[in-house]
């Protein structure tokens, strides 16, 4: 894959299906689920002289030893601003229970929340927004054309793609990422860009091993994270 002195290509990664109750919101930080995966598709999109990220949640480590079995785990950078919305007071419960909770207030057409619920104990989809956000513009803050593969999470990839095309969180909150899915992004180096279009470009986005729906809160009957 060849690389843009004027931009860089970030790939973000939802980590491998984890292990939770059946109908239930995953708890904390759940492993993954252990069991042969097909991934030649994924690694074959992937630039093999990339920088790995992922957040400090151990599911996005066990993601990346799969996609890069030899990758040296020194050599991975953390950030918590990978990490996914905290779901508090929610986690490891009945998603029926959760959502005999919300359903009486505002509802969303695509979603099982809207962009500002808040669990008890948790945090909003906007203030995902805000906490990738904040990550990203570091990322354009310190360019380098260096390519990233960042294993992360479904809600922060929404996140980013929220931020790339200027989009409310409402808008992107209900974005289907489906695990390994794979979002790809570029970001234009900002001594380069022009006001118009920004510096980020959302460049597509590859389903990973299944499609359709697979998100906990992306509509009431789903509940793998």
């Amino acid at each position: 894959m060849t690389t843009h002195p004027e931009t860089a290509d970030i790939f973000l990664v939802r980590h491998a299906p984890v292990v939770k109750k059946p109908g239930h919101v995953p708890p904390s930080d759940p492993p993954i689920i252990d069991q042969p995966y097909a991934l030649e598709t994924i690694t074959s999109m992937l630039p093999s002289d990339a920088e790995w990220h992922v957040s400090p949640l151990h599911r996005t480590r066990q993601t990346a030893a799969l996609l890069m079995p030899h990758l040296d785990p020194a050599a991975i950078h953390e950030d918590s601003r990978l990490a996914e919305m905290e779901f508090g007071a929610w986690a490891d419960r009945p998603v029926s229970d959760v959502w005999n909770e919300i359903k009486d207030g505002p509802l969303h057409n695509w979603s099982f929340v809207t962009a500002d619920t808040t669990p008890p104990d948790g945090g909003s989809f906007i203030d995902l927004v805000t906490q990738v956000r904040g990550w990203m513009d570091d990322l354009a803050a310190s360019f380098t054309p260096t390519p990233r593969i960042v294993v992360t999470h479904g809600g922060v990839i929404r996140a980013a793609i929220s931020v790339a095309l200027a989009a409310q969180p409402e808008h992107a909150v209900g974005i289907p990422v489906p695990h390994f899915g794979v979002a790809r992004l570029c970001l234009m180096d900002p001594a380069r860009a022009t006001a118009a279009g920004g510096n980020w470009l959302f460049a597509g986005l590859f389903a990973g091993l299944h499609a359709g729906l697979s998100d906990p809160l992306a509509v009431p009957d789903q509940s793998g994270a």
